[in-house]
């Protein structure tokens, strides 16, 4: 199913050929962390499309530093699921209840009001889920739904990962180029559908919690470690990856050293067909153009 802007719910400023930038506001898994250079936020990244559209990928705690004090036209915050921390940061969003602030949320998932009344309920947080809730504009998609939009030739998808609950990969992608955020999933297996949405993607954003020891111990946590999430974007044709959603346990020097073995075995094991690999901080500003 296509679902296109010609709805009066759904529409975009977006030009064609986007200079967008790629923002990292949380990269920590599970937990935050202490001061560190890669980042002490759970997970949140942004597609800053240079219009004042901004597309956020999850809520973790990184979102509250992401919209403090910032004006956007509109915000689009796709939710992968809803595991504590994609979600903490999320009754802290500045503009939840200014109603200038157009706030779009798209997911897979479609008892959403349902969840955000439990995280909204009194015993939990102080401000009441029905005082924002008007504020709000859901997009449930199922696998294989497409946000279309006329004004510009951007795009939406999702597809679910294997994850505890479920999580959700998106695509956001033109007739040139795609971005992809597959985190929260162990990549075994990976659905028909992940494959079709992930695969020859131009840049992803990959779940690498564990470094390899880890990742064997705690197979039931339903993460990655950099080598599978290497392998994957290599089997899929992806062309550069950042590693994310780094376990909290790991101090600086642990992640120098899971960065630097990353680095390392792409190369040695893929050579010249190795994608690019990066580590995610919250430093980091990475240009993309749709």
């Amino acid at each position: 199913m296509v679902v296109s802007d010609c709805l009066p719910s759904l529409t975009w400023f977006i030009l064609l050929d986007v200079k967008a930038e790629l923002r990292f506001w949380g990269v920590r898994g599970s937990l935050g962390v202490g001061k560190s250079f890669y980042g002490s936020n759970t997970s949140c990244v942004e597609l800053d499309l240079g219009d004042g559209h901004s597309i956020f990928f999850d809520a973790g705690s990184g979102i509250r530093a992401a919209t403090h004090k910032r004006h956007f036209k509109k915000i689009t915050l796709c939710l992968s699921h809803f595991h504590w921390d994609h979600i903490q940061g999320f009754p802290f969003i500045t503009q939840l209840e200014d109603t200038n602030t157009p706030l779009e949320i798209v997911t897979g998932f479609n008892d959403v009001w349902e969840r955000f009344s439990i995280l909204f309920d009194a015993r939990f947080h102080p401000v009441p889920f029905e005082r924002i809730r008007k504020n709000i504009e859901l997009k449930s998609l199922k696998t294989g739904d497409v946000l279309s939009y006329t004004k510009g030739d951007l795009k939406i998808s999702l597809a679910p990962l294997s994850h505890p609950g479920t999580s959700y990969s998106f695509k956001v992608w033109s007739d040139k180029k795609s971005f992809v955020y597959a985190t929260d999933s162990d990549y075994d297996p990976i659905e028909p559908s992940a494959v079709d949405l992930m695969k020859n993607a131009d840049m992803a954003v990959m779940d690498s919690q564990f470094l390899t020891g880890d990742a064997i111990q705690k197979a039931h946590y339903g993460h990655s470690s950099f080598k599978k999430a290497i392998d994957t974007m290599a089997q899929l044709k992806i062309k550069t990856g950042f590693l994310f959603h780094f376990d909290p346990s790991y101090s600086d020097p642990e992640l120098v050293k899971l960065e630097e073995q990353a680095i390392a075995y792409a190369q040695t094991t893929y050579g010249l067909q190795a994608p690019k690999v990066y580590m995610s901080n919250e430093s980091l500003v990475h240009p993309f153009e749709f």
